[in-house]
């Protein structure tokens, strides 16, 4: 689950750069004007300190020590990291520092982007970087995965309905998920990079609601942190529970992924 929690930060993170987008589920479209980056710096990662740090940044992103993996899931309209198989044994292991940078021009284009738009040209722009600098080839299946779907518990939702004509807000830190005039189907994508598996909402509740949510973020004993698991706190703080079911699922198939050449 270590992995999921680091990919689903850098996932958290990218959505905030772009903007929310609808079904994680859709087929990428194209914008009215493909945007590239101007220029992208990729070294692998030689530095003691074993940080990872990532930034969003106006024009674009850096991240430090951080694996593959982090970048190929913002390229794919994917809610959880096993959708996308087929890793060459290296990416388990060696960690990259990125800087992606869009000229001015472009930088301006793509602030104008709204909902799906922004998003379908962030993966987009995310798929040329790895194609061009980590060859990447791909290829589409469908395939039967575990699923959780996201259900009302035994005593029925305990969110506080939101005030009428409230805008919608969210705010997400470690262990942390505070929601505003929020549908209770909302959360879903979000729980999905939390728990490793794709969560389809089926709680068939239609209000908006007050969502705050905490649990404890880390699930390594030794780092002694103390709090329930995001499926207990589910339950006791929003009356709404993951059931494990299957569904089938796109899965991203990696044909072919290289080292980059460093620059």
């Amino acid at each position: 689950m270590q992995k999921c929690l680091a990919v689903f930060a850098i996932f958290f993170t990218f959505a905030a750069f772009s903007v929310r987008s609808q079904s994680p589920e859709k087929a990428p479209i194209a914008s009215p004007k493909a945007l590239t980056w101007d220029a992208v710096s990729i070294k692998p990662h030689r530095a003691l300190d074993n940080t990872a740090m990532t930034r969003v940044l106006p024009d674009g992103f850096e991240m430090q020590n951080l694996e593959i993996h982090s970048v190929v899931i913002q390229a794919f309209p994917v809610r959880s990291g096993d959708q996308i198989v087929g890793w060459p044994a290296w990416t388990n292991s060696e960690r990259f520092d990125f800087r992606a940078k869009m000229d001015a021009e472009t930088a301006d284009e793509f602030h104008k982007l709204r909902g799906n738009d922004a998003s379908n040209m962030w993966r987009l722009m995310m798929r040329q970087l790895l194609e061009d600098r980590f060859v990447l080839k791909y290829h589409i299946e469908k395939r039967e995965l575990p699923i959780y779907e996201l259900v009302v518990a035994k005593h029925g939702p305990k969110m506080k309905t939101s005030a009428p004509d409230e805008p919608g807000t969210s705010m997400m830190s470690p262990g942390k998920l505070s929601a505003h005039h929020n549908q209770a189907s909302d959360p879903s994508g979000i729980l999905s990079g939390i728990v490793g598996r794709t969560v389809i909402d089926k709680t068939g509740l239609t209000a908006t609601y007050d969502i705050d949510l905490t649990w404890a973020w880390n699930d390594d004993p030794s780092a002694g942190e103390t709090g329930p698991s995001v499926f207990t706190a589910l339950e006791e703080q929003l009356g709404l529970k993951l059931d494990s079911a299957k569904a089938p699922l796109d899965v991203v198939v990696i044909d072919h992924l290289e080292r980059p050449s460093e620059n």
